[in-house]
C-alpha cells in the first residue's frame, strides 16, 4: 500500500537550472497535493581556507560574522530566485494558491545535507538538477549522484535544457 507523496524537497543550486527544477517540483506538488520545501546547500569551506581565515582574521567575532554572511547571502539569493520564479510563472503561482513554500539554506557537503534534511523533514521525494552541462557527461553530477546513492526516497533528476 502506497503512502503517497506528502512532502517534496526541491534542491536548487542557484544557477540557471534553478527555474527548471522549481517548475518540475511545483508541478509535482500540484499534481500530488504535497507540501513543497526548497533547499539550497552551501558547500562548507575547506579546512585550508578556514585555517587561512583564522590566521589572517584575528578578531573571532569578525570571522564569525563573515562566515554567517555567506549563509545570509545565499538566503537572499534564494529568496530573489523564488520571487523571480513566481513572477515569471504567474500561472503556477495562481494554481499553487496560498499554499506556503518553505525554504532553507544549510551548510555542509551538499549530498549529505540534502539527504539528511530529506530524512529529518519526512520528505517523500527529492527533486534536483542533473548538474551536468557537457555533451559527454553522464546523466548526473557528483552531488546528484551522491544524493541518489544516499536517499531513501525517490529522486527526480531534472535534465538541463540544450
Amino acid at each position: 500500500m502506497s503512502h503517497g507523496i506528502r512532502r517534496i524537497l526541491c534542491c536548487v543550486g542557484l544557477r540557471g537550472d534553478c527555474d527548471l527544477v522549481l517548475t518540475q517540483a511545483v508541478g509535482l506538488a500540484l499534481a500530488t497535493g504535497a507540501e513543497l520545501h526548497v533547499l539550497h546547500a552551501v558547500k562548507s569551506l575547506s579546512d585550508d581556507v578556514v585555517n587561512t581565515l583564522k590566521v589572517n582574521i584575528r578578531d573571532r567575532k569578525m570571522l564569525e560574522t563573515l562566515m554567517a554572511q555567506r549563509l545570509d547571502q545565499a538566503r537572499e539569493e534564494l529568496d530573489q530566485r523564488l520571487d523571480t520564479f513566481w513572477t515569471r510563472h504567474a500561472e503556477l503561482r495562481e494554481a499553487f494558491g496560498d499554499r506556503e513554500v518553505t525554504r532553507s539554506v544549510l551548510e555542509g557537503y551538499p549530498a549529505s545535507v540534502i539527504t539528511h534534511f530529506a530524512t529529518r523533514s519526512g520528505s517523500d521525494m527529492i527533486v534536483m538538477a542533473a548538474n551536468k552541462r557537457s555533451f559527454t557527461a553522464t546523466y548526473a553530477g557528483k552531488i546528484t549522484k551522491g544524493v541518489i546513492k544516499r536517499a531513501r526516497v525517490p529522486v527526480v533528476v531534472v535534465p538541463t535544457r540544450r
